[in-house]
């Protein structure tokens, strides 16, 4: 799809003509995708960013456009898992949770050499550089950007995640997996804020001023930034983010009614 005027001009963005170089999955519920541009450091992708080096900072994200209704564009936010600038690829890491709307029906159906319209980078919430310690909480929506700025986590810093998927084989790989705890739902109806509030409650805060991130599921984002505050957090330290709403419609945007 063409990007349109709309997307084009929102502050702060580069234009990204991108092509699917990568595909592969991890685990049977989310996705690999990796898209090649020159922007990204390499020769490979379909052209795009002018030449223009494509600067972000962990926890951001990039916005594909992937169809239109009516005179509308169809976006969909990413978070950027990694880049390597040696191959000039950008890679997501996109869960997999049926075809119905159009994030869903491109992350099925992408194929290796595929080209994709987007702009980039977006979002607001990245590092807190003078933070003593980093935490990082969310379920699976929010495994990507979490684990992409725990890894860029300075060295001597104490940094951890606690992150919530389906079952052990939703677990995704880490450059420091031991700074990782996996929390398995199993059969809990996702977006629930239990097992991470029960980790998030035992967790153990250490001293100095750190920065606690929480993304995911709407309500689950709100109970766990209440947990936070109540635990004596100031809301200034705490970084949260919802990517989705559980049973929420979202027709004008282009999912299911």
């Amino acid at each position: 799809m063409p990007l349109p005027a709309s997307v084009l001009g929102i502050p702060g963005v580069q234009p990204l003509e991108m092509q699917v170089v990568d595909l592969g999955d991890l685990g049977p519920r989310m996705r690999r995708v990796l898209l090649g541009a020159p922007a990204f450091g390499g020769g490979a992708g379909a052209g795009g960013g002018g030449g223009e080096s494509f600067a972000y900072q962990p926890g951001q994200d990039i916005m594909l456009v992937l169809g239109q209704a009516g005179d509308r564009p169809l976006s969909r936010r990413y978070s950027i898992r990694d880049i390597d600038r040696a191959r000039g690829a950008l890679e997501l890491n996109v869960v997999v949770h049926g075809t119905g709307g159009p994030g869903a029906r491109w992350a099925a159906g992408v194929q290796v050499g595929d080209a994709v319209n987007g702009v980039g980078p977006r979002g607001k919430i990245t590092l807190a550089a003078a933070a003593d310690w980093h935490l990082f909480v969310g379920d699976e929506s929010a495994a990507p950007a979490s684990l992409n700025m725990l890894e860029a986590v300075p060295a001597g810093t104490p940094a951890w995640a606690l992150l919530e998927v389906t079952d052990a084989e939703d677990e995704l790989p880490s450059r420091v997996p031991q700074a990782v705890r996996w929390l398995h739902r199993r059969a809990a109806p996702d977006g629930a804020a239990s097992r991470l509030g029960q980790a998030l409650a035992n967790f153990t805060l250490p001293p100095g001023r750190g920065h606690l991130y929480i993304a995911g599921e709407v309500q689950m984002v709100a109970a766990l930034r209440e947990a936070a505050l109540a635990r004596g957090l100031e809301p200034a330290q705490v970084a949260a983010k919802a990517y989705w709403g559980r049973g929420r419609p979202n027709a004008p945007r282009g999912e299911p009614d």
